[in-house]
């Protein structure tokens, strides 16, 4: 035997140490266990679950999922241009809070069908199998279909109902998210994911899963997240109520096929009733025709932005492109910038206001047109007038109109049409714009410079910009409508009526049934463009 080494044997233990760690050695002389052992082990833990999913899978198909997955593709295959959802189609069927208090009820059922790309596609798809198929495997198809519908209709009436609150307690915040246009089907997701963790009663996936809605509404702040925060706990009170359904029985070999193939006659013909039930809600649209009778493309929706030096930046525009505007290079078309009330947006302006549709309306000759965005960054409520912190009325009459002349083919006619505040902005922008105005339309304005709310402290400026007071300013022609329970709109739309007509101007005056709100203005924006842009009027003109 050796004898002991005299001496520090400190670093010696310490190398040792160290080349046991390289060596892989643990305290105790044990191994540590590899990463692919350890990936091995938890697949191998995982395998029995696996197993259990898909003999439920095998005994209780997800057919009401798969068939509302196949609607979801089918539909975005159907309208989808560039492998994108066209502006005009996600306006007209988005879900918004203001669609839903006009009585528009029929978006619960297309923003769920709705999706805006591939990504969202594949996305929405992917959660709906494993949440809501998940859901349909434990609880059976009729309580998902049951959840399914509920989360489609509650998940957006809730949200609309709590911004409706808050709206009546004064909330602009609230008033603002009213026009949020939002689609697809994540509100199902949301309620299947609570009913999954009702059922499960477990708290880690529980407190996991209302993490992940509450990180979304911190990340996102759109009204989807809203929706997903207020659907999950009903979700989870039906999961608890309903727990699971038992499985059927398994079949044998021999009674499997047959029990597959059912389930996939099922499917299949679910799926072609649901699909043509998408198509008779989203349709593909009216075919536009020329006067020769020719078939013109689609009128074009475009969410853009134009440069504006009184705004010291970009703003925001939507156009709104004529049938046809593609296929005529000669032809020029009218003008006509149509401003949203307050407080609202472009795109509430163009849902709720039917424009597209009133391209092809009779009567009025095709045009462009122009939506753009009121709300300023200094003063949201700008009731487009300019103020020195903010030119917004400026950006509007001189750098959009500057913007458009250089991008579109117009013939020369530009007017102005505008809704409560929006009608204010018709009447005031002329004042503004250096070059000649066509026509303004007035829908339940508001015509005195008093009842500006960014200049109630300046009298000067209420002066300048009452159109009531410049009414010998005004372009020659102007179109007024109110509704008949509307005292404040009419009372003020008779006296403009009567200094324009003073000052020798042409004037028009409609009234409608209803007070001040959509079913007014939605009526009034038609009668509108068939006065200011006629057929066979001041329609498109050959240019070069």
């Amino acid at each position: 035997m050796g004898a002991p080494v005299a001496g520090n044997t400190a670093p010696l233990a310490g190398a040792v140490r160290a080349g046991g760690d390289r060596a892989g050695l643990l305290p105790g002389g044990a191994a540590p266990r590899p990463a692919p052992q350890r990936l091995r082990r938890l697949a191998g833990q995982a395998r029995p679950y696996l197993r259990i999913a898909a003999r439920a899978v095998r005994r209780r198909p997800p057919v009401v999922t798969v068939v509302l997955v196949v609607t979801i593709i089918a539909t975005f295959v159907r309208l989808e241009q560039g492998l994108q959802l066209p502006a005009d189609r996600f306006i007209a069927g988005a879900f918004s809070g203001h669609a839903i208090t006009s009585g528009n009820f029929g978006v619960l059922l297309t923003s769920t069908l709705l999706t805006r790309d591939v990504f969202m596609v594949a996305s929405i798809c992917v959660s709906l199998l494993v949440a809501m198929g998940g859901y349909e495997v434990i609880a059976g198809h009729t309580r998902a279909l049951l959840l399914a519908v509920f989360a489609a209709a509650a998940g957006p009436l809730s949200v609309v109902t709590g911004l409706g609150l808050l709206s009546g307690l004064g909330s602009h915040w609230a008033l603002t998210r009213m026009d949020t246009l939002d689609i697809g089907a994540s509100a199902i997701v949301a309620a299947s994911s609570g009913a999954i963790a009702g059922i499960a009663r477990y708290r880690k996936l529980t407190a996991g899963l209302v993490l992940f809605l509450l990180g979304g509404l911190l990340v996102h702040h759109q009204l989807a997240d809203w929706e997903h925060v207020l659907i999950f706990p009903w979700g989870y009170l039906a999961g608890r109520l309903f727990s699971r359904a038992p499985l059927p029985r398994e079949a044998g070999r021999r009674g499997r096929p047959r029990r597959v193939a059912w389930y996939g006659i099922a499917a299949v013909l679910l799926s072609g009733c649901s699909v043509v039930a998408s198509a008779s809600a989203l349709p593909a649209g009216q075919v536009y025709r020329s006067a020769s009778g020719a078939i013109l493309s689609r009128p074009r929706i475009l969410d853009t932005t134009y440069p504006s030096p009184a705004m010291h930046g970009s703003r925001q525009v939507i156009v709104l492109l004529p049938p046809g505007y593609g296929e005529g290079p000669r032809q020029r078309y009218p003008v006509v910038v149509f401003l949203h009330g307050d407080p609202s947006t472009p795109q509430a302006l163009m849902q709720l206001g039917h424009l597209e549709a009133d391209e092809a309306a009779p009567g009025t000759a095709p045009f462009i047109g122009i939506v753009p965005d009121g709300n300023g960054p200094v003063v949201q409520s700008s009731w487009w007038v300019d103020i020195p912190r903010q030119h917004l009325g400026t950006s509007v009459a001189v750098d959009l109109r500057h913007w458009v002349r250089g991008h579109y083919r117009t013939d020369g006619s530009y007017s102005y049409a505008g809704f409560s505040s929006g009608a204010l902005g018709a009447a005031y922008l002329p004042l503004l714009d250096p070059l000649p105005v066509h026509a303004v339309c007035g829908l339940s304005g508001f015509y005195q410079g008093t009842r500006i709310p960014p200049l109630r402290r300046d009298a000067a400026a209420q002066r300048a910009a009452g159109p009531i007071l410049n009414a010998a300013r005004e372009p020659g022609l102007t179109f007024l409508s109110y509704g008949r329970r509307d005292g404040t709109s009419r009372a003020q739309t008779r006296a403009y009526a009567a200094a324009l007509r003073a000052a020798g101007k042409q004037v028009r005056i409609t009234t409608e049934p209803g007070g001040h709100d959509w079913s007014v203005w939605r009526a009034a924006f038609r009668q509108c463009l068939g006065a200011i842009v006629p057929a066979g009027g001041r329609g498109p003109v050959g240019g070069p």
